[in-house]
């Protein structure tokens, strides 16, 4: 049986879908990009930085009509799952936010941009720091100095839907400064409005270092 492939939809391209899925790059290419989980992470920070309201399908190869082409169109020395043909909504296993693009944009340069955070932060956000610091909106976009190195992808990444359009995400941060361990439990709390995802609170409580932490 061959693995699910994935694809990062717009969301407004996704409830535009009829009894299938198609984008603007099947008419313009006469393919629908698509991804290995392995890949995911790298697709979204090349192509989707900007965004925040993307949808994650995972796709049954099986429930296609169209042929599957793994190719490298482009020279990058890697291969990608190309369907090529619109997609039959019944072959969409699931269909999510894709919230683990946007936290991890909390820990990446785009933790350091302006115009990236006033677009994800929740006119209330407030986050209550490892330090137990308080940050307000504001202050969240001023302090763009972050000295912390930090391991990606989030370790244990957990997202609960709480409403359809409210998130819960917890996650451990793994973190040093200096060569001195700070791991952390985090929780984001994310509200989805007109304006796509944004990130409403965040807190990180302190855990001791080394493997899981400890009790």
């Amino acid at each position: 049986m061959a693995p699910d492939i994935l694809h990062l939809a717009n969301a407004d391209d996704w409830r535009a879908r009829t009894d299938v899925y198609r984008t603007g790059d099947l008419d313009d290419e006469g393919f629908i990009h698509c991804s290995t989980s392995e890949q995911l992470r790298d697709v979204a920070l090349r192509h989707f930085s900007g965004q925040n309201d993307l949808i994650l399908l995972t796709i049954d190869p099986a429930l296609l009509d169209a042929p599957i082409v793994c190719e490298d169109l482009y020279d990058i020395g890697e291969e990608f799952p190309h369907v090529y043909g619109p997609i039959p909504v019944s072959a969409v296993v699931s269909a999510t936010p894709h919230l683990e693009h946007l936290e991890e944009g909390m820990w990446r340069e785009t933790r350091a941009d302006p115009k990236w955070l006033a677009r994800v932060l929740h006119p209330d956000f407030l986050e209550v720091g490892r330090s137990g610091r308080v940050y307000d909106r504001r202050e969240a976009i001023e302090t763009t100095d972050y000295p912390y190195e930090f391991e990606l992808p989030l370790d244990e990444f957990v997202v609960d839907f709480v409403r359809e359009n409210v998130a819960l995400v917890t996650y451990v941060s793994r973190e040093s400064l200096h060569g001195e361990e700070l791991p952390a439990h985090r929780t984001s709390l994310w509200i989805h409005d007109e304006a796509g995802w944004r990130i409403r609170f965040h807190q990180g409580t302190p855990m001791p270092p080394g493997p899981g932490g400890g009790a």
